[in-house]
């Protein structure tokens, strides 16, 4: 087992918080254990839909039990549509929870979690963790760098759910925190602007507490990412999505 630890204080933090949160962790998504289930409460997006080329897939691979995330990113720009200036994005997230009249919109609660978890072999693309929260603006997204520090290893990557910066059509919105009782999604993207293939698998998605990160560091291959990580990349624009991307 090695610990690679990027942001020795956010580290600190996740496991100082161990004695106030509950022990028991949520699973947003476990392609090993509930493949079917999992893969369907998912939706991909690409620049396709705005008619750019970029091709964008998410399948089980039943070899290794686990979903895939693959394509080919392209960012020429669509030959039809001139108001677009800039494509070249591939992602997928979890489909809006279930509403009703009665109760209204449906979130995810995840006020006594501290860190969010993705087990997860990739190659040496630079992907975007994407949370969508309640906010005003539907454009909102709060984001965070997935780095990989094993590309074509499985690795355990924790990120702290307060590192997380929210952006607005690709700007960063200082002072704007994650609203934890209430998320609506949860993602990875691709918008490196580079071209080419892509590939990324992922066995389950989890969101954390203190006590459930120390007890994966004894058995797994992790990464503990802070937002220092967030400033090597840009967080690329939403110039290029809808509404419905969202």
């Amino acid at each position: 087992m090695s610990i690679k630890a990027v942001g020795a204080s956010s580290f600190r933090n996740i496991f100082a918080k161990q004695t106030a949160l509950p022990s028991a962790s949520n699973t947003i998504l476990n392609f090993k254990h509930s493949p079917q289930e999992s893969i369907s409460s998912l939706i991909t997006r690409s620049d396709k839909e705005i008619g750019g080329y970029s091709e964008a897939h998410l399948d089980y691979d039943a070899a290794e039990k686990c979903a895939h995330f693959h394509g080919n990113l392209s960012i020429d720009l669509p030959k039809d549509n001139p108001q677009v200036t800039r494509s070249g994005y591939a992602m997928f997230r979890t489909k809006d929870q279930p509403s009703s009249i009665v109760w209204g919109d449906k979130y995810w609660d995840w006020t006594d979690y501290s860190a969010l978890a993705l087990r997860v072999k990739g190659d040496r693309r630079k992907y975007i963790v994407n949370i969508q929260a309640n906010t005003p603006l539907v454009t909102d997204l709060f984001q965070h760098r997935l780095f990989l520090q094993n590309p074509g290893s499985w690795e355990t990557v924790v990120i702290p759910l307060n590192d997380f910066v929210m952006t607005n059509w690709g700007v960063i919105q200082d002072g704007s925190e994650l609203n934890k009782s209430e998320v609506k999604s949860v993602g990875i993207g691709l918008l490196d602007k580079q071209y080419g293939p892509f590939s990324l698998k992922i066995d389950w998605i989890k969101v954390m507490s203190g006590v459930d990160v120390s007890e994966i560091a004894r058995n797994e291959n992790l990464t503990v990412l802070n937002d220092d990580a967030i400033e090597e990349t840009p967080l690329y624009g939403h110039d290029t999505f809808t509404k419905e991307n969202h």
